[in-house]
C-alpha cells in the first residue's frame, strides 16, 4: 500500500490497549466502530468488537453524542454548509459523507446496530428513507472517486475545475436551458441537502446529556391536532392530518412562532402526506395566512423555511420555487444555489429591523408595507430557469400571488420589485450617473419614493446573499449616489436640465472664490472657456481647482523642457497624482497631459502591467487639447509599498509615451500566464452590446468577457483603432464576467448610429476577444 503512494495509518495493540485509548479519545473510538475484518484471527476481531460495545460504548454514549455535536460545529466553521456551497467538501462539509458516518456511530452507540440495514429493521428509518440514504451515499462516493482520480491525490473539495469533467463522466450533456455541469451541481446540492436533513432528523432520536437538555415545560395539545413534548412539535395522530391537511402548514407556523423544531416522526409524516398539497390546499386562505406569518412575522423565518424546504413542503406549496431551489449558476460570483440564496435574501431583509446599519434600518421601519419587500425577496429569482429571469420572475410571482388571493395593488408592488431587482445595481455600475437621461429613465421606471426605498433595500439584500463579489464599498457608494439622485427627481419633480445651468454657474463661482488670489481673472476666464460643459457639470469645485494647478504645472514643465532642449516636449509630458479614497476603499488617479492618439489605452495598459484594476474612468479633453483623465482603481496588492508602486507607474507611463516601452509585447507575455484551469471551465462566451438609446449624446458599448490583466487595454486600443473617442468608462461585474462599459463618439463628435458602424464595432471587438 505504501508503494502505491497511499497514506496508511496503522498500529499494533492488544485489545485492552485499544479499549483504554478508545475511552479517552473519541476519534479512536469511532475508528474502531468502523472496523472491518480483513484477515487473520476472526475470533480476535469479534472479541474486540464485543468488548468495545459492552465496556466502552455503554458508559460513553452520552459523552460521545455531545462530542459529535461539537464536531458538527467545528465542521461548519471549517468547511461550511456544503449543501449550500458551490465548491462543497464531499467528506467533512455539512451534508457530506461525515453526516452519514455520524448516523452510523449514533445508531451503533445507542442501539447496538452492527450493520447499516439494521436501521430499517429497528424502525429508526423507514424503508424509503433507508433506500434514499443508500442512494445519496452511493452518489457522493462515486463523485469522490472521480475527484480522486482526476486530481491524482486525496481530495474532497469539489472545486470548479473538476466539476465539468465529472459531469461529463457521469453522462450528463448540455441542454438548451442548462449546462451539463449546472445539472450536475444541482443534483449534488439536492443530494447533500437531503443527507443533511436526514442526518439532523435522525440525531434528534438520541438524547443529549441531561445537563445540556433544554429545560422545557411539558405542554401537550398547544393547538388542535398538535402536541409539544421534550422541545419538539408533533402531530396528535395520522388521522388528524387526513381530517385537516392544513396542519401540514400549521405545524411549521407553530415552529416559526415558538422556535421549536419538528420531531423526526413529524418530519417523516409531512413527507408522507405531501400528496395532500393540491390546488385547493395552495389556495386556502387559512393556509396562505399561516405561510404569510412564517415569512413576514416570525423571528425564525430562515430556519422554518429551510426546514420546509428540507421536507419538500415549500416545493409542493409553491411548485415554481421547486424548479429553482437547487439550480446552480456555474460561476465564481454566486456562492449559493438559487433557492438558499432567496432564503438568505429574506433573512437579511428581516435583520434590517435591528439597528446594525442606521440608514437601512430607518428606511425599513419607515415603510408602509414591509411585507411586500419580504415577498419580493423570496420570489426575486424565481424565474432563473428562464431567459430574462427578472421579467419571467415577475410573471410567475403574479401567478403565485393571485393564487394566494392578494389584491392587485399588493401584487403590482411585489411584481415591480421582482421585475426591476437588477435596475439599481446595473445602472450604478454600468452607466454614467452624471448623465441626466439615465437618472430620469430610472425615476420614470420607479415612479415613487416608497418603491425606490424598497428597491434599494432589495438590491442590498440580494447582493449580500449573492456573495462577497457582489457588494463592496465601491458598489455601495455608486448605488447610494444613484438612489439619492433618483429620489431628488421623485420628491422635487425637477429634471436635471433645469438644474444644469444653475449648477455650472455655482461651480464657476466657487472656483473663482477659491483661486481668485493666485490666478488673474483673464487667465481664469480663459480656463473656463477651455473646459467642456460635461467636465464642469461632473467635477466638484475643489477638484477643478486642483486640476488647474496640475495643468499649470504641466504647462510650466513643457515650456522649461522646450526652452532647454527644443522640440516638442509635450510628447512625454504629463502630471500624475494619486490619493486614497477611504470612503470607496479604492484609489483615485488623476493624469493631466497633452492629448494624443491612444493616450487612454496607453494609461490603461501601464496600469495593467502593474496589476492595478480599474473600476471607472472619466476622460475629459479640454478645447486646447489638454487631457484630464480621472481613474478609480482597486488598492495595489502590496499595502507596504504603495508609493513605490505609483512611482513605477509614472516611470512606465513615461517610457510608453516616448516609445521606449512596448505595451503589446509585455501584455502578451503577461496574458500567457493568466488563464487558470478554473476559468477555462467556464463556458459562457464573450459578448458585445451597442446601445444608442440610453444616452442622448454618446453611443454606449458594453463588452462582456472574463476578466484578466490587459483586457481593458485591448478593448480601449481596439476602440482607438476604430476612430472612436472614449469619454468615460465603467467596469462592472456580471456573474463571473466583467462588463466593460464605454461612452464613445466618433471623431466628428457624433454617436455611431448607422448599422454599418455598429456592425464594424461588434466585429472588431469580437475578433479581439476571440484571441483572449
Amino acid at each position: 500500500l505504501w508503494d502505491l503512494g497511499l497514506d496508511l495509518g496503522y498500529g499494533t495493540r492488544t485489545i485492552g490497549e485499544c479499549l483504554s485509548i478508545a475511552r479517552k479519545d473519541f476519534e479512536v473510538l469511532t475508528s474502531l466502530l468502523d472496523a472491518r475484518f480483513i484477515s487473520g484471527e476472526y475470533r480476535l476481531y469479534l472479541d474486540l468488537i464485543e468488548k468495545l460495545y459492552k465496556k466502552v460504548l455503554s458508559k460513553s454514549a452520552r459523552a460521545l453524542r455531545l462530542w459529535l455535536d461539537e464536531l458538527d460545529k467545528k465542521r461548519l466553521n471549517t468547511f461550511g454548509d456544503s449543501s449550500y456551497l458551490l465548491e462543497p467538501d464531499l467528506k467533512d462539509g455539512i451534508g457530506g459523507l461525515r453526516d452519514y458516518h455520524h448516523m452510523l456511530w449514533l445508531a451503533k452507540t445507542f442501539l447496538g446496530f452492527r450493520e447499516t440495514h439494521d436501521h430499517v429493521f429497528q424502525a429508526v428509518l423507514s424503508y424509503q428513507e433507508y433506500q434514499d440514504l443508500r442512494q445519496h451515499v452511493s452518489f457522493l462516493l462515486n463523485i469522490r472517486n472521480h475527484l480522486h482520480l482526476l486530481s491524482h491525490r486525496r481530495n474532497d473539495r469539489l472545486t470548479f475545475e473538476y466539476q465539468t469533467e465529472i459531469a461529463q463522466r457521469l453522462g450528463m450533456r448540455d441542454l438548451k436551458k442548462s449546462l451539463a455541469v449546472e445539472q450536475f451541481n444541482s443534483l449534488v446540492h439536492a443530494t447533500m441537502s437531503a443527507l443533511k436533513s436526514l442526518s439532523r432528523s435522525f440525531a434528534t432520536s438520541f438524547p443529549l446529556p441531561i445537563k445540556t437538555r433544554p429545560q422545557t415545560k411539558q405542554i401537550r395539545h398547544i393547538l388542535p391536532g398538535l402536541t409539544f413534548n421534550s422541545g419538539e412539535l408533533s402531530f396528535d395522530a395520522v388521522s388528524t392530518i387526513l381530517k385537516d391537511p392544513s396542519l401540514l402548514m400549521t405545524i411549521f407556523e407553530s415552529s416559526a412562532h415558538f422556535g421549536y423544531p419538528l420531531s423526526l416522526e413529524a418530519r417523516r409524516q409531512v413527507r408522507d402526506f405531501l400528496y395532500l398539497v393540491d390546488d385547493s390546499f395552495r389556495k386556502s386562505k387559512k393556509i396562505v395566512d399561516s405561510f404569510e406569518m412564517i415569512v413576514t412575522q416570525s423571528s425564525y423565518t430562515f430556519e422554518t423555511l429551510s426546514h420546509m424546504t428540507d421536507v419538500g413542503l415549500l416545493d409542493n406549496f409553491i411548485p415554481e420555487f421547486g424548479r429553482i431551489r437547487n439550480r446552480v449558476e456555474f460561476d465564481s460570483y454566486h456562492i449559493y444555489p438559487v433557492g438558499i440564496h432567496s432564503l438568505y435574501t429574506v433573512k437579511f431583509l428581516k435583520e434590517l429591523s435591528k439597528k446594525d446599519d442606521p440608514l437601512f434600518h430607518d428606511l425599513f421601519i419607515e415603510m408602509s408595507h414591509p411585507e411586500r419587500l419580504l415577498w419580493a425577496g423570496l420570489f426575486h429569482d424565481i424565474g432563473k430557469h428562464k431567459g430574462n429571469h427578472a421579467r419571467a420572475g415577475a410573471a410567475l410571482t403574479d401567478t403565485i400571488l393571485k393564487r394566494f388571493g392578494y389584491d392587485k395593488e399588493k401584487r403590482n408592488d411585489i411584481c415591480f420589485l421582482v421585475r426591476n431587482h437588477l435596475l439599481l445595481a446595473e445602472t450604478a455600475t454600468r452607466r454614467d450617473l452624471n448623465d441626466e437621461k439615465v437618472i430620469v429613465q430610472c425615476a420614470r421606471i420607479v415612479e415613487s419614493a416608497e418603491r425606490l426605498k424598497m428597491l434599494y433595500l432589495l438590491t442590498w439584500a440580494d447582493s449580500r446573499a449573492t456573495g462577497p463579489k457582489a457588494w463592496n464599498d465601491w458598489i455601495a457608494n455608486l448605488i447610494r449616489d444613484l438612489v439619492f439622485k433618483i429620489l431628488h427627481i421623485l420628491e422635487r419633480g425637477e429634471l436635471a436640465t433645469r438644474r444644469a445651468s444653475r449648477k455650472v454657474d455655482h461651480i464657476i463661482a466657487e472656483v473663482r472664490k477659491d483661486i481668485a488670489e493666485t490666478v488673474q481673472e483673464d487667465n481664469l476666464e480663459a480656463s473656463f472657456e477651455r473646459m467642456p460643459p460635461r467636465y464642469l457639470l461632473n467635477t466638484a469645485p475643489q477638484e477643478i481647482v486642483r486640476h488647474l494647478g496640475m495643468v499649470n504645472s504641466l504647462t510650466a514643465r513643457i515650456l522649461t523642457r522646450e526652452t532647454n532642449f527644443g522640440g516638442n516636449a509635450g510628447k512625454e509630458g504629463f502630471i500624475l497624482e494619486t490619493r486614497k479614497d477611504v470612503a470607496g476603499n479604492c484609489w483615485e488617479i488623476t493624469i493631466v497631459a497633452k492629448d494624443r492618439p491612444g493616450l487612454f489605452a496607453k494609461i490603461v495598459g501601464v496600469l495593467a502591467l502593474n496589476a492595478i484594476n480599474i473600476l471607472s474612468a472619466d476622460i475629459y479633453t479640454w478645447r486646447d487639447e489638454t487631457a484630464v483623465d480621472v481613474l478609480r482603481t482597486t488598492n495595489p496588492l502590496d499595502d507596504l509599498f504603495v508609493q513605490e508602486k505609483w512611482d513605477k507607474v509614472r516611470e512606465d507611463l513615461t517610457n510608453v509615451l516616448i516609445g521606449k516601452l512596448s505595451l503589446e509585447s509585455f501584455i502578451d507575455n503577461k496574458e500567457s500566464h493568466l488563464h487558470s484551469a478554473h476559468f477555462k471551465k467556464f463556458l459562457r462566451l464573450p459578448d458585445v452590446v451597442v446601445d444608442n438609446e440610453s444616452s442622448d449624446f454618446f453611443t454606449i458599448i458594453e463588452v462582456y468577457a472574463y476578466d484578466h490583466e490587459g483586457l481593458l487595454y485591448r478593448i480601449a486600443r481596439t476602440l482607438f483603432d476604430l476612430g472612436l473617442d472614449i469619454h468615460s468608462a465603467r467596469i462592472a461585474t456580471k456573474v463571473d464576467q466583467v462588463v466593460d462599459v464605454f461612452y464613445v463618439r466618433d471623431l466628428d463628435g457624433q454617436k455611431v448610429e448607422d448599422d454599418g458602424g455598429v456592425k464594424k464595432i461588434k466585429r472588431a471587438l469580437h475578433q479581439q476577444l476571440k484571441h483572449l
